[in-house]
């Protein structure tokens, strides 16, 4: 695996964290799912509430994975040019999407932060549960910013290489 394809397992604690975190949202929504169908099937009465839990799992699971899929470059990707760019062309693509990602999830994090203020300041609920909403606003935030980290350390690792990229 080549340096270019991103950070390669140097701390498997994080990886290990990383994982749990965004495992255990997942594992709520396969067990909730699972009995909300059986009690709505079997005794005709759904989980009161079900939907809102099974998406605030959703967005947590999903923003919790997000840094550890940026640390291993596992993002989906197009690289329809990549074979007929030589290395350091090569080299240059991969920082400047670092750089775009690194400035939108920047502006990703901060903005759930500010929003996340502004739901706890007009406590703002979900309907059937009245769950809060900042909390989990700001959780989002906080996985959006160790996100934006690991890009700009990744991009500074990118950057002090010298040579072309193998």
């Amino acid at each position: 695996m080549s340096e270019m394809q991103g950070v390669t397992g140097t701390d498997d604690s994080l990886d290990r964290w990383l994982g749990i975190l965004s495992s255990i949202p997942l594992g709520l929504i396969v067990v909730l799912t699972f009995l909300d169908v059986f009690a709505r099937y079997l005794i005709s009465a759904p989980i009161k509430g079900s939907l809102e839990i099974i998406q605030y799992a959703m967005a947590l699971s999903i923003f919790a994975a997000l840094p550890l899929v940026t640390r291993h470059r596992g993002h989906v990707t197009v690289s329809l040019i990549d074979s007929s760019l030589g290395a350091s062309a090569l080299r240059s693509k991969v920082i400047m999407s670092d750089l775009i990602s690194l400035v939108a999830l920047m502006l990703m994090s901060w903005r759930l932060w500010v929003y996340a203020g502004e739901s706890i300041e007009q406590k703002q609920q979900t309907i059937v549960l009245a769950m809060p909403q900042g909390p989990l606003v700001y959780a989002l935030s906080f996985f959006a910013g160790l996100t934006s980290l690991l890009v700009l350390l990744d991009l500074r690792r990118q950057l002090s290489r010298t040579g072309d990229a193998s």
